[in-house]
């Protein structure tokens, strides 16, 4: 065996034993036994030889504790509930009409917003989602509660947020926390509900409770350094926290990132940059509370040091054969596959953008690469958006029989071969012209959705006038020029992946290729009211000017 091949016999034990360790173990963010969870990686990371450094974050936390649906008039109705983290605590319980809100997937246009809030107010709502965003148009409507019906068939109940808060709210966000009560039942138990809404003609009345612990708590970040010849570092990161015993999500991306740490550790001599490893906390129950607070506090050095982010989240799932990468768009796609195809013998089944998620917490940052192994079944039977889309996911059941410790083996290898090339190698497989023509493919798609007067041109002008000035630029790259264009791809990032500045974070629920121009959609000047349509146009000029402005600073850059 080569020095710098993966020792499945050192490191799948060490993988099954903190498994084994955390097992018993429910990691919500502010509990014990999640501290009982750092305590085990801190001594497991000494053991090794290294030094982690134990931070302490304060962060806000929403804790479910129970949540219940009863209707006095229809005793039979025994469904079981959970509540939301961030939903209203409303453990006295708030009583009126159920309502089946039918157009709840729809974007409701302007003019036509007043009577859709007519039809939700004091009521409370039925309905098919229970997405931030519709949380907070109920909550302006004046409902006075949400049933959410998990769309898929799982007789599971999953915990889930209706946070609009990414991380640690600021005063002036305080406002925007829901004020309703939400829970969610199952897709058989929200169908027996409708068909006695059917059965009724006169309006059933309903009392929902929800209780939850809001309370803030110092919660460990555990981060272990390992130094590279020079001060550039990739960071990876996984979150420790879980809803229950969470075996898929996550400590089996814990498993893989305290692999990586030993195996790495073995090779550091070798290493040209460094490696920087973070277990977060505050992923479920604080809205990515952890990341954030990381990013908040090492800013400047993510800045000026941080070359990568590989966000770890539930690898080594049972049934999750098939693999998925979620990619920024700025990654050379023959370096992600490079590392699938050795592993598993093909490429990955498909390579996406990076969603609003998964403790991506750095756009703002600067950082030129950001991408996150996923994992999938062949063909899908659950919404469940995580754990390798297994029915368990965020609920009770996700238990040790969920992980499939050969796949572990194959998630945990593909992360070393590219944590591998990004550590040994000078350059950075970093494909600008690939990242500048995804992003002119999807301003034209948002385009097809905008009002016409919503002109894009100058914007998608800008991005062609880039990738002009890369494409004279190719072969004759010096160590200048390469630097500059990591500086660039990360103005690029803030304007694709976000709509605030570099200290502030989008809303939870605003995600999307150009999010600040996301917002637009749904006001066509048709059917929108003259105010809104102008509050509508106030958003274009400013998102559109402040991308341009970012485009510009990296032409300057590139000249």
């Amino acid at each position: 065996m080569r020095q710098n091949e993966a020792q499945d016999d050192v490191l799948v034990p060490l993988m099954e034993n903190l498994l084994d360790s955390f097992e018993p173990l429910h990691r919500l963010s502010g509990s014990e036994e999640a501290e009982r969870a750092v305590d085990i990686l801190i001594e497991q990371l000494h053991v090794m030889g290294l030094s982690p450094v134990r931070h302490r974050c304060p962060l806000w936390l929403s804790d479910p504790l129970m949540g219940s649906l009863v209707l006095p008039d229809v005793p039979a109705w025994q469904g079981q509930a959970k509540t939301r983290s961030f939903s209203a605590s409303r453990p006295e319980g708030v009583e009126g009409p159920l309502f089946y809100d039918v157009r709840c997937l729809q974007a409701i246009p302007d003019l036509e917003v007043s009577a859709w809030e007519t039809s939700v107010r004091g009521k409370i709502v039925i309905a098919d989602q229970g997405f931030e965003d519709y949380v907070q148009r109920l909550n302006r409507a004046g409902a006075l509660g949400l049933v959410h019906i998990w769309g898929s068939a799982e007789q599971a109940l999953h915990e889930e947020t209706v946070g609009p808060i990414w991380g640690t709210p600021v005063p002036d966000d305080q406002p925007l926390y829901p004020t309703i009560p939400v829970i969610s039942v199952n897709h058989q138990q929200g169908q027996l509900l409708l068909e006695i809404l059917r059965q009724h003609s006169d309006p059933i009345m309903a009392v929902l409770r929800t209780e939850l612990n809001e309370h803030v708590a110092d919660c460990s970040l555990p981060v272990v350094d390992i130094p590279g010849e020079i001060d550039e570092f990739v960071l990876l990161s996984c979150h420790y926290d879980s809803w229950h015993e969470g075996m898929t999500d996550n400590a089996t991306g814990n498993a893989l990132c305290l692999a990586a740490a030993a195996h790495f550790h073995r090779l550091q001599p070798q290493l040209k940059r460094g490696l920087r490893i973070a277990w977060w906390p505050g992923h479920s129950n604080a809205r990515y509370g952890g990341s954030t607070w990381f990013a908040d506090r090492y800013r400047r050095i993510l800045q000026q040091q941080c070359v990568a982010h590989i966000n770890v989240d539930s690898p080594g799932c049972l049934g999750a054969s098939e693999v998925v990468v979620n990619a920024s768009g700025a990654e050379n796609l023959l370096f992600l596959n490079r590392a699938i195809r050795k592993i598993t013998g093909k490429d990955a089944r498909r390579i996406a953008p990076l969603g609003k998620g998964g403790d991506q917490s750095f756009w703002n940052c600067g950082i030129p690469l950001h991408f996150a192994f996923r994992e999938e079944p062949e063909t899908r039977t659950s919404q469940s958006p995580g754990s390798g889309g297994g029915w368990w996911w965020h609920t009770e059941a996700d238990t040790r029989d969920k992980v499939d410790s050969a796949l572990l083996w194959r998630d945990c290898q593909i992360h070393l071969h590219w944590l591998s090339e990004l550590l040994t190698e000078t350059a950075l497989p970093v494909d600008p012209i690939a990242c500048l023509i995804q992003m002119q493919e999807e301003l034209d798609n948002l385009k097809l959705s905008l009002d016409p007067r919503f002109d894009l041109t100058s914007l998608r002008e800008t991005l062609v006038a880039i990738e002009q000035q890369i494409r004279a630029l190719e072969g004759v790259w010096t160590e200048e020029r390469e630097q500059s264009i990591k500086v660039a791809v990360g103005l690029w990032h803030r304007v694709r992946y976000s709509s605030t500045d570099d200290f502030h974070y989008d809303r939870s629920y605003h995600g999307g290729a150009y999010p600040g121009l996301q917002i637009l959609r749904g006001y066509q000047q048709a059917t929108t009211s003259p105010h809104a349509f102008l509050m509508a146009t106030t958003q274009f000029y400013r998102q559109r000017d402040r991308a341009i402005f970012l485009l510009q600073q990296s032409q300057a850059l590139l000249r």
